[in-house]
């Protein structure tokens, strides 16, 4: 079972895919690069774990949904705290150009 979260990013999928690609840099390491609708990344401190990231564009901004996997049998991090850190780390990064 899956919980997904979301947040918006005020702008399309091909200007919010380079913030979060950027802010994937600041909270782990990005595994699958498939710009623009689809990133994954491996997690660090103080989350360990998988996450993937699916950009859709909604009425000329985008939906970033968030979803979390175990990694190395570790439990899961709560989802709204790792949604919270993607926020705080775009908002850190400022409003796409």
């Amino acid at each position: 079972a899956h919980d997904v979260a979301s947040f918006t990013i005020e702008a399309l999928p091909a200007e919010a895919f380079e913030s979060v690609l950027v802010a994937a840099s600041w909270l782990g390491d990005v595994v699958v690069d498939d710009p623009p609708y689809l990133l994954e990344i491996d997690l660090g401190e103080p989350f360990d774990c998988w996450c993937r990231l699916d950009l859709v564009p909604d009425a000329g901004a985008s939906t970033v949904s968030v979803m979390l996997a175990s990694r190395d049998g570790r439990p899961v991090p709560d989802l709204d705290a790792v949604r919270d850190a993607w926020v705080s780390t775009l908002n850190q990064l400022g409003r796409p150009e």
